[in-house]
């Protein structure tokens, strides 16, 4: 080896990946990290139309229109109990039907602590123990996944307005996907918005499986155990609308 060379020249050498140029997605979730750590932790909403790829706590990604995550601390065997009682197939449920998840969604400090109400409740699905909830609060629209009626699991705001464009007719987009945690106790979910048309949407998963989601109010979401949603085109959105029926790769989804 040259003499001449200082340590870091000689560990360039002997680095497996020194020719390799990052790809265009790894180039957008290292510029997305960077911003996030430079403005803190501090939840910030805003409506981006653009998508991002943005870290949300340890073991977590997301994609989409995404402006402020929160991961609090799960009480001991909250994880676990939501993922070991999961189920493909949700059960729709009304806004009265979820108001003991919806204060305390409300509560949270994503989008401001406020009230609730059962009107606030766009959307509210149950798989098991765990309830995901799309609801108005404050001037925007968050998320919330909750295990029982107090254990929040993870909050995110999706708009900083009530009233967000709807799609074309026929079609989704997609507002966030992200995974969080490790082994297994990691879990994915994905939200978007729906034309009024659209009558189902359904997640197929690369590995095997199909996760029905919740369609209601203009929105779309569905979660599950695994990692899909913090990989890359790691699954398959296939939309309904009518006797029309399209398949998408997320990265494919306005």
């Amino acid at each position: 080896m040259d003499e001449r060379m200082n340590d870091l020249d000689r560990l360039a050498v002997l680095d497996p990946a020194r020719d390799r140029e990052p790809g265009a997605m790894e180039w957008t979730r290292s510029q997305a990290f960077i911003e996030r750590t430079m403005a803190g932790e501090a939840a910030r909403t805003a409506w981006r139309p653009a998508r991002r790829w943005l870290i949300a706590g340890a073991g977590a990604m997301a994609v989409g229109a995404l402006a402020a995550v929160a991961v609090p601390a799960l009480v001991p065997g909250a994880a676990e109990q939501a993922i070991a009682s999961w189920t493909a197939m949700p059960t729709a449920r009304t806004g009265d039907q979820v108001m003991p998840q919806a204060r305390t969604c409300a509560a949270g400090e994503v989008g401001g602590t406020t009230t609730a109400t059962a009107a606030d409740v766009l959307l509210a699905e149950e798989r098991g123990d765990a309830t995901l909830l799309i609801m108005r609060k404050g001037d925007g629209i968050v998320e919330c996944l909750l295990v029982g009626d107090d254990d929040q699991a993870a909050s995110m705001g999706l708009t900083d307005t009530p009233a967000p464009p709807l799609p074309p007719s026929g079609t989704v987009n997609l507002e966030t996907m992200s995974s969080y945690g490790d082994g297994d106790d990691q879990w994915s979910n994905i939200v978007g918005l729906a034309a009024p048309d659209v009558t189902a949407v359904e997640v197929r998963l690369d590995g095997g499986g199909t996760v029905q989601a919740s369609v209601k109010a203009g929105w779309w979401a569905a979660w599950w155990p695994g990692a899909e949603g913090g990989e890359v085109d790691a699954l398959t959105v296939t939309v309904h609308a009518g006797d029309r029926t399209t398949t998408h790769r997320p990265s494919e989804l306005p």
